[in-house]
Order: structure tokens, then sequence, then C-alpha cells
């Protein structure tokens, strides 16, 4: 665990988007799987603890264009988890065309993530992702400016 400046404990330590990433895949999971909801909700609280930590830390300030990064984050995660569902009942020609779909929408939301961390002023260029390639993909245009 790494002591933040404030001398509290994240619990994680990846960056602000890592954790609102992993933050909507285990809402989702929570969602899905009933039977394992009360691990989920124990990890999600711990995600959330370190987001307040970073938050709190880094003085962000919430406003409406990384909210709505948010929502596409959790869209897109959504969207990635039918998909990759719907890649286990396919093979061959239609498998591949899912997985490069799934890879496609992976870029987009890295291209997030990225956007998360310009907002809240983190300019480390080691925290960017880079795997943001959408090539071919149409239809996906999304404004957030």
């Amino acid at each position: 665990m790494k002591k933040t400046e404030t001398n509290k404990q994240r619990e994680y330590l990846p960056t602000l988007a890592d954790l609102i990433d992993s933050l909507t895949i285990n809402q989702i999971k929570e969602i899905k799987f009933h039977d394992k909801k009360i691990s989920y909700a124990k990890e999600l609280k711990k995600i959330c603890h370190d987001i307040d930590l970073i938050i709190d830390e880094k003085k962000v300030k919430i406003n409406s264009k990384l909210i709505r990064i948010i929502i596409i984050i959790a869209q897109l995660n959504i969207y990635i988890w039918e998909n990759k569902d719907r890649m286990q009942k396919e093979d061959g020609e239609n498998y591949l065309k899912l997985l490069k779909h799934a890879h496609q929408l992976n870029g987009i939301r890295n291209s997030m993530k990225n956007k998360i961390l310009e907002e809240i002023g983190d300019k480390d260029p080691s925290k960017k992702r880079t795997n943001v390639e959408t090539d071919g993909l149409e239809g996906w245009d999304i404004s957030v400016e």
C-alpha cells in the first residue's frame, strides 16, 4: 500500500482513470453475478476509498466533461462485456470480427482514460495509455469537448 501526502493509505496504486474503469467493471460484475454480490461490494468500497483519496489529494474538480467521460467508459465496458459474451458463441470469421471490434472499443476506452488524466491535470506521460487504435471502426465517433 502507498501512503499519500495526507498520510492515508490507498488500497490500490493505479491512476484515477484506471480506478474509475475498474469501478465501472466491478459495478457490472456486482449486477451480473448475484452469487458474488458481497465480494464485489467489498471491492467497490475499496476502489471508492482510493478514488476519494485521489480526488482529495489532487483537488480534482468534478465537471460535466469529467462526468461525461466516466459515463462513456461505463457504457463502453458494458458493450465490450456483451461483445465478449457473443464471442464465446462464435468461431472462425465471426469470432475474429468480434475480437477486432473488442480491441477497437478498448482503444476508445483507453482514449477516454487518457482524457481523464488530461482533465485532472496529470501530465505524467508514463501514465498515458498508448493502445488507442480504432482503425476501421465506424459509427463510434464520440465527442467530449
